[in-house]
């Protein structure tokens, strides 16, 4: 098993260098029939809207066909009256065609679901699947220069390397880690359709299992973002990602040694995003936690900047010992969700 790193580093500025998803987006193939006279027909089934989400037809809302959940192929699904509820994520497609399918978010109604039984799932069957069924796993890493390594003192100490150097040890299917992060980014930069390189929708073209985030926040409050867009480009980071089936985790945003008040600020944030972000949908299991990782606490000091024997010595990024700091942090979470869709030695 391989791991790749592939760190795109552009330094920009390094003075501040630093919810549930609406509808899945997927392509399923192969054979099984599509939704008969009652529940899914397949495209189009879109959550949210309260009693019949996800259903195009029939009476009692029940799933027909040799319908499959989430990740292509499993057994049918169909919740009946009580509707999906909460978060949960499913979605299918029609005897092989390309379908947007049914999706996570809708309450109540007689909401079913269905699709193929299809020997292969491209799409929202790229998150995940139950009891360790995935026979492999790839993990994007998007944000801003911590993530890209910056501060460490070489490539391997960053906590993105680090992170990937335990997985493989750890799963016992082929293991793939892109970094995308790139230094100087902020919301702006990583939000769909902003023309950046590595941004989400590059994040989603490759079509993950998993997609970390990692914004410091400090870019963002030198562009004079408030904390309402913050949170905002966040969650549609997440949407974007879940609407092609694809689980989202956070980091926090890191303490920094800048004045007192944008301390204040990064810490605030770092609570906010604690709020919105976790739990969150992944594929087959609906609502799951945790997904959010506080690495604010842990680098913090009393004052709200960058401990001393973490810091790289500009008040913005972090040496080895910040780097390992943030790893074991993101680790265990990590691993947790990886071990649960992929079997881990």
């Amino acid at each position: 098993m391989s791991s790749r790193i592939a760190c795109a580093l552009v330094l920009i500025s390094l003075t501040a260098c630093e919810t549930s998803p609406e509808g899945t987006d997927g392509k399923a193939r192969a054979g099984g029939t599509s939704a008969g006279s009652a529940g899914v027909s397949g495209t189009m089934a879109t959550a949210g809207q309260g009693g019949g989400a996800g259903t195009s037809g029939g009476a009692s809302g029940a799933a027909a066909g040799s319908a499959g959940v989430s990740s292509g192929g499993a057994a049918g699904n169909a919740s009946g009256n009580g509707g999906l509820g909460g978060s949960s994520g499913v979605r299918g497609g029609a005897g092989g065609a390309t379908s947007d399918a049914g999706a996570p978010g809708s309450e109540g109604g007689a909401a079913a679901v269905g699709g193929d039984a299809g020997a292969e799932s491209d799409g929202a069957g790229a998150g995940g699947a139950p009891d360790g069924a995935l026979e492999s796993f790839e993990l994007v890493v998007i944000g801003s220069s911590t993530a890209a390594g910056e501060g460490a003192s070489a490539e391997s100490r960053g906590w993105v390397s680090l992170l990937a150097d335990e997985l493989e040890q750890r799963v016992s299917v082929p293991l793939e880690v892109t970094n995308l992060a790139v230094s100087g980014y902020a919301s702006a930069q990583l939000s769909s359709g902003s023309g950046s390189d590595g941004n989400i929708d590059d994040a989603v073209d490759e079509r993950p299992n998993l997609i970390l985030v990692a914004l410091a926040g400090s870019n963002d409050l030198g562009a004079g973002v408030s904390a309402d867009t913050f949170l905002s480009r966040s969650s549609d980071l997440r949407q974007t990602a879940n609407d092609a089936g694809i689980p989202v985790f956070f980091l926090s945003t890191a303490p920094k040694d800048l004045s007192q008040s944008e301390r204040e600020a990064l810490r605030d944030w770092a609570s906010a995003m604690g709020e919105a972000f976790d739990p969150c949908w992944v594929p087959s299991q609906g609502e799951y936690t945790p997904c959010f990782v506080d690495v604010f606490a842990p680098l913090a000091n009393a004052s709200l900047g960058i401990l001393s024997e973490y810091g790289a010595g500009d008040g913005i990024h972090l040496n080895d010992a910040g780097h390992a700091a943030i790893f074991e942090a993101v680790e265990p979470i990590v691993s947790a969700y990886v071990c649960s869709v992929a079997a881990c030695d």
